[in-house]
């Protein structure tokens, strides 16, 4: 999926560099500058050289020498310019953001300056979209951009559980095993301070990027609060150990942060640290045929899952001869989009689904009803398993989707989606019918009544067919049967006698339905 996931960002997400990422890269070279108006409007993808032109455009910042500027110059509003020399800002417009640079510098080797700087945020940008679409999402995100901060950075969920330090240095905060999930955490001594601390309270709240004092860990943090709706998931931060944080670099966390709120959407964010490892562990469960307890604990806590939630297994396959059509990214996505509470994945030739029901209080019906258009128009069929209340019986579930599955595409059905239950009865005969011929499972009650039958010219065996089919009820079987209620007594008394059997006991009821439903089967075949 993560093809399909980088593409969609790059339709909707995109960083553009604004007038404060300019002077901040200007100032670190040293250079005196004046910012006039400054705004933080973000749309610079570009620079050029200004020579009076009229097309402008506002995605390009445009490079002037203060010499060419006259009583009769006037800057066109709305547009970014870098002047080279001293400038009066009298008679600049309002709505023009202008940067002036006083400096020797040739106007080329700033213009060389300032694109590799917008190159830089172009490439960053770029290296962020394909970390989210790698194995280990937050570690590649943060090892991008350091180069951007400039500074050491880590990442930790609303728990304090470190979910991302890929660089880490020993200037920073030591972290501490936590010994259920054996994931580095903040020390519980630094957790204590922060809980009385009124600024990091304070900042728990914050929607943008927040400058944490030194107080606490002996350099300032900045850092972006991470939410998932109204949900806090963590942090993302910069440690100012190597250099000092600058004002751009507000504006670049805040970026930062919304790129990875954007794909914490419906999850949580301890599920991007584990990235690709999800569908791993998810294919582990079914190969092994067996779910580790421990380990389910901490992807359960990625999804929002609780591990004795409601839950449901789907297997989707194809008739067509190739497969591939239902293997691609696409499908997975579309099918993830459509059941909000499921994981989706390619396993052995097939689709599986897990879904949680008690995510938006569904039941199994509802959850295949959203897949119907889907799976028509891919002639695509539906395994469903039972509802089970224990996620460590995920693989068993799968088991059951994959049994429905079998038996349905093999019945008369016309179906494009079957249920375990509806061929359940038919599963176990299956199976004991490989110990033991069916002939050999069925009660020999009912071969004394076929034999009765047979030497008297009577109809005992289809009498106690309808009897038990229609629950012991009097009147309805002598209407089917169109015989009198009182030769039907005459006949449940003889079959009584011919049998040995109490028709009152339960189980004795039952083992003869079932031998009925076993006998009618071989007919069948």
């Amino acid at each position: 999926m993560g093809k399909d996931l980088f593409e969609f960002n790059e339709k909707k997400m995109k960083f553009y560099v604004n007038m404060r990422l300019l002077t901040d890269m200007l100032e670190r070279e040293h250079f005196s500058l004046d910012l006039y108006n400054g705004s933080e409007e973000s749309r610079i993808c570009g620079v050029r050289l200004y020579h009076g032109q009229e097309n402008l455009s506002e995605q390009y910042v445009y490079l002037l020498k203060a010499e060419e500027i006259d009583d009769k110059f006037c800057f066109p509003e709305n547009y970014c310019f870098i002047v080279l020399g001293k400038l009066s800002f009298e008679k600049v417009p309002y709505r023009c953001n202008i940067l002036a640079v006083d400096s020797d510098i040739d106007i080329l080797v700033l213009f060389e300056k300032v694109q590799d700087t917008i190159e830089k945020y172009r490439m960053w940008d770029w290296k962020l979209q394909r970390a989210l679409s790698s194995d280990v999402p937050l570690d590649n995100i943060l090892i991008a951009s350091m180069e951007v901060f400039r500074n050491p950075m880590f990442i930790h969920d609303s728990n304090f559980v470190i979910l991302s330090d890929p660089k880490h240095i020993p200037a920073m905060s030591t972290w501490e095993m936590d010994k259920r999930t054996n994931k580095l955490m903040v020390s519980v001594s630094l957790i204590n301070d922060f809980r009385t601390d009124i600024e990091y309270l304070k900042g728990l709240k914050a929607k943008k990027p927040v400058l944490y004092s030194a107080e606490q860990t002996g350099y300032r943090i900045l850092y972006r609060n991470l939410w998932n709706g109204d949900r806090y998931e963590g942090r993302v931060l910069v440690d100012e150990i190597y250099d000092s944080i600058q004002p751009g670099d507000f504006y670049a966390l805040d970026y930062l942060g919304s790129v990875i709120e954007h794909y914490i959407q419906k999850r949580h964010l301890l599920w991007l640290s584990i990235g690709n490892d999800t569908e791993d562990f998810f294919w582990r469960c079914l190969n092994e045929n067996k779910v580790d307890e421990r380990q389910s604990i901490i992807y359960l806590e990625s999804l929002h899952w609780k591990r004795h939630d409601r839950f449901m297994c789907m297997k989707i396959v194809t008739d067509q001869e190739d497969f591939n059509v239902i293997s691609s990214n696409a499908l997975l996505s579309q099918i993830e989009t459509q059941v909000q509470s499921g994981q989706a994945f390619y396993y052995e030739n097939s689709i599986c689904v897990v879904v949680n029901l008690s995510y938006h209080h569904e039941t199994s019906a509802q959850v295949v009803s959203k897949l119907a258009i889907t799976m028509r128009e891919g002639l695509l069929k539906i395994g469903v398993s039972s509802e089970i209340n224990d996620f460590l019986l995920i693989p068993q579930a799968y088991k059951q989707a994959s049994i429905a599955l079998d038996f349905g595409r093999n019945s008369a059905n016309m179906k494009w989606y079957y249920y375990f239950g509806d061929y359940m009865l038919e599963y176990m005969v299956d199976c004991a019918s490989k110990e033991l011929p069916i002939s050999m499972l069925c009660t020999e009650a009912l071969d004394k009544l076929r034999k009765y039958d047979e030497e008297n010219n009577a109809e005992l065996f289809r009498t106690l067919e309808t009897f038990l089919r229609l629950e012991k009820n009097v009147l309805r079987t002598s209407k089917e049967l169109f015989i009198h209620r009182s030769t039907l007594s005459y006949r449940l008394e003889r079959i009584q006698k011919v049998i040995n059997m109490n028709l009152d006991d339960p189980i004795e009821r039952l083992k003869l339905e079932i031998s009925y439903y076993m006998m009618r089967g071989i007919s069948k075949l």
